[in-house]
């Protein structure tokens, strides 16, 4: 898992025109893009006051729900890049690229896994980008059940990032919100869940004693602010047999 620094102000209006161009989007779209990236102000208003517009130099601004669409463009031609080069799969959201890698060799896993880090490096630098080698994590996850002692080989294995090595996390690794451990199993995302959820039934249950709240109204907060939280993801982690939890 990595993270491009400074992801949506580093992108030039020159090199997403030139992306746009080259996946032949729509002419429109693009003219409304340029538009969009040109003579662009922020007013700020505090406390009442507001604050003299000014123009904004950066191209693509941080907080348009626009940007994210317009950076996934800029930054499609990543994965397909790394993909043509190593046998990997490539898993993006917004400004941060994850690569998977499968095999019965952990050795392998890391050589092809340093493959696809080099190859996004040097893919960034011919775009203006910078990858964050700082926050890269990794992962390394097996089927395989017992005791952890046959894990702490793959475990201290170093992984080659730009001047730097990673190791695997040994605690669980979150995800895009879920928690997964070494064994892929969810334990501890189950605990975190858990512990959010019990915090929110308290705060709950303290407003239920100081206003008079009907049970219906109190059963409609509980499913959508506690189930909720102690339910979140549970698409991946959930196991009918354990119907107890």
């Amino acid at each position: 898992m990595m993270d491009i620094q400074a992801a949506f102000p580093s992108v030039t209006r020159g090199s997403l025109i030139h992306a746009m161009k080259a996946k032949k989007i729509d002419g429109d779209l693009i003219r409304w893009t340029e538009s969009f990236l040109t003579e662009k102000t922020v007013e700020m208003v505090i406390e009442g006051n507001v604050i003299q517009s000014h123009p904004v130099e950066l191209d693509v601004p941080q907080g348009s729900p626009v940007s994210q669409i317009l950076f996934a463009i800029h930054t499609a031609g990543l994965i397909k890049e790394v993909d043509e080069r190593v046998p990997a799969e490539g898993l993006f959201f917004v400004d941060d690229p994850g690569w998977v890698v499968t095999g019965k060799d952990v050795n392998l896993v890391v050589e092809r896994l340093q493959a696809c880090a080099a190859e996004s490096i040097e893919w960034a630098n011919r775009q203006d980008l910078q990858f964050d080698t700082a926050k890269t994590e990794a992962a390394c996850f097996t089927r395989r059940r017992g005791h952890k002692k046959h894990l702490q080989l793959k475990l201290t294995v170093k992984i080659e990032v730009g001047h730097g090595f990673v190791r695997f996390n040994k605690e669980a690794t979150q995800w895009l919100g879920v928690w997964m451990d070494a064994h892929l199993t969810f334990k501890e995302h189950h605990n975190r869940g858990m512990k959010k959820a019990r915090a929110a039934k308290a705060q709950l249950r303290g407003l239920t004693k100081m206003h008079t709240i009907i049970p219906a109204r109190v059963r409609a907060v509980q499913i959508a602010c506690i189930q909720a939280v102690a339910l979140s993801g549970c698409d991946v982690w959930w196991d009918p047999r354990e119907i107890s939890r």
